[in-house]
């Protein structure tokens, strides 16, 4: 079948354009597949899951659309209200779908934000003499989505020199249960800002709280993300060499 031979009628290019690319076509994205394979987290539950079945339930539904729409495209023009109907009918199954995703999602956080997160700092922090803070850790949520909730206090008494809290910026990554570094989980966190004048800090003081520090990307990072088990917080150096 040559499609791009088919002569639409005006009035039904849109049709043509949806056979093409997106409603269609899975060379535009997507996969076909089955309710997700991930297992339980013990700090994000089963968020991992529920992101990755959301993900194979949407890929399976335009693999369907695309297959009934690629029998219907050979009958020519005399099925363009059948091809229509096709395409409606995906785009209630895709609300339908990203209503109950919606739903399993903040049922799922429900139970998870607040939950401590295990923390550690690695040698190349420890010995960069840039280690002034301590650090909590905990599943916080934004915009409905889980994220890094970060406060941040004083190990000691410090002063941040006039025009130099860049020097003091925080660093840190996702680890899994193996201590493996998870896929593009680096982030940076100025906890400091700016000033014309000298701060002086005293041990215990926080000097940020409960800051939503880094999106866990579960959209895409399912697989990887269902493996998380801490976070590390790690030198300029460390960081600059991951992101170079």
């Amino acid at each position: 079948m040559n499609r791009i031979g088919l002569k639409f009628p005006a009035k039904n290019v849109w049709v043509a354009s949806a056979l093409m690319c997106g409603s269609f076509l899975m060379s535009c994205g997507g996969s076909g597949g089955g309710g997700s394979k991930l297992g339980k987290n013990d700090y994000l539950g089963n968020l991992p899951a529920v992101y990755d079945g959301y993900n194979m339930e949407v890929a399976a539904l335009e693999e369907k659309t695309n297959n009934e729409g690629e029998k219907l495209m050979s009958g020519g023009e005399k099925n363009y209200d059948k091809i229509q109907a096709v395409y409606d009918e995906q785009k209630v199954k895709e609300k339908e779908l990203k209503e109950q995703f919606n739903t399993d999602v903040k049922a799922e956080l429900s139970n998870i934000v607040g939950k401590e997160v295990p923390v550690t700092f690695s040698e190349g922090l420890k010995n960069s003499g840039k280690f002034y803070y301590d650090a909590t850790v905990k599943i916080g949520e934004l915009r409905d989505e889980p994220r890094l909730s970060v406060t941040l206090s004083a190990k000691d008494d410090f002063t941040v020199p006039s025009m130099q809290s860049y020097d003091y910026t925080v660093y840190l990554r996702l680890v899994g249960k193996d201590g493996v570094v998870l896929e593009n989980s680096t982030t940076v966190i100025m906890p400091i800002p700016l000033a014309r004048e000298a701060k002086s800090f005293g041990k215990g003081d926080v000097l940020i709280a409960d800051y939503a520090a880094l999106d866990f990307n579960l959209s895409r990072y399912a697989a990887d993300r269902v493996n998380f088990a801490g976070v590390e917080f790690i030198s300029t150096e460390e960081y600059n060499a991951i992101n170079q």
